[in-house]
């Protein structure tokens, strides 16, 4: 027992000395994803300013790669000293309901530091369908059975977990169709090889905007200030409907304690600030924060809530 006690204080005293001289280097910030996306965007926006705060370069690296599991892998290994960190995404926690042999628990495995951003996800149509509101989708939907594709940007997003429960709640008989990304999904809903679409607003505001997608509804609790015209499906009839992705920093399990609440301090203060909060509004994120402990809490309720959905609709890595 005075070994195990004499073995904690010791690396109390280690972290202690480690956080003291922290960053002593080039933090690097993984992304799981290609350069462009709202994780990369959300990273490098951040980077610039964190590396400010902290004194030393905040290097943004894209590991893309298996749903960013290759990512979350390397940083999941890495050593816990704050120099090691990853931009998480929705991925991080759907991931464990697809991949039994993942090599990392998302829970277990990580120190979670703060939440960066929420992404609206927005039920989007090709102009072609005769539905501007989710009731007319209904509707249309129920008189024309198997008639209509939804696209899927790839089995384990939750865009795609979000239309698989939508298309079970309301009884509707859409086929998903399967893409290696949301850009070749995007592609056949604009050419209207695909009709409906559950995607990240970031992803399809611009051809929204452009009249050549028609936007139905969004599946947050609240209208996204990003498009505030467009309804909830909570307030169109579901109520219990609740779905976005987002983004957040975590590192390695067992970071210090103090690096952890420096990190959480700084990024709160930088995206509290009007410009961070434009900035991502203008790529259609919204920014947001939460303590070590809350994004903890987070994770896990996620993790559990989409093992469910993935059980319930019979969602598999196709």
């Amino acid at each position: 027992m005075k070994k195990r006690l004499a073995v904690l204080i010791l690396a109390l005293f280690a972290g202690g000395a480690l956080a003291q001289g922290w960053p002593a280097k080039p933090v690097r910030l993984l992304v799981g994803f290609p350069p462009g996306g709202s994780t990369d965007l959300a990273a490098r926006a951040l980077g610039e300013r964190l590396g400010a705060a902290l004194g030393q370069p905040v290097i943004v690296e894209n590991k893309a790669g298996a749903s960013g599991n290759i990512a979350a892998a390397e940083v999941a290994r890495a050593a816990p000293d704050g120099h090691t960190l990853l931009m998480a995404a929705t991925s991080f926690a759907t991931s464990p309901a697809f991949f039994p042999k993942l090599g990392w628990d998302p829970v277990k495995d990580f120190s979670p530091v703060s939440l960066v951003a929420t992404v609206p996800i927005i039920v989007v149509v090709h102009p072609s369908v005769p539905a501007k509101t989710p009731a007319e989708l209904i509707a249309h939907s129920r008189a024309n059975p198997g008639k209509l594709n939804m696209a899927s940007p790839g089995a384990t997003t939750l865009t795609r977990l979000s239309g698989e429960m939508f298309k079970q709640v309301a009884g509707l008989d859409w086929v998903t169709v399967h893409y290696k990304g949301g850009a070749p999904a995007m592609q056949d809903l604009l050419a209207g090889n695909a009709h409906v679409m559950f995607a990240n607003i970031s992803d399809v505001l611009g051809q929204v905007k452009a009249g050549k997608l028609v936007a139905i509804a969004v599946t947050t609790p609240r209208r996204s200030a990003v498009v505030p015209e467009v309804p909830t499906l909570a307030e169109s009839g579901y109520p219990d409907f609740s779905f976005s992705t987002w983004q957040a920093v975590v590192g390695p399990a067992g970071m210090p304690r103090e690096i952890v609440q420096r990190l959480n301090a700084e990024i709160g203060r930088i995206m509290a600030t009007p410009e961070m909060k434009e900035r991502f509004l203008s790529f259609g994120t919204d920014a947001a924060t939460s303590s070590p402990e809350e994004l903890g809490r987070f994770l896990a309720a996620e993790v559990a809530k989409i093992a469910k959905i993935a059980r319930d609709t019979g969602a598999k890595v196709d």
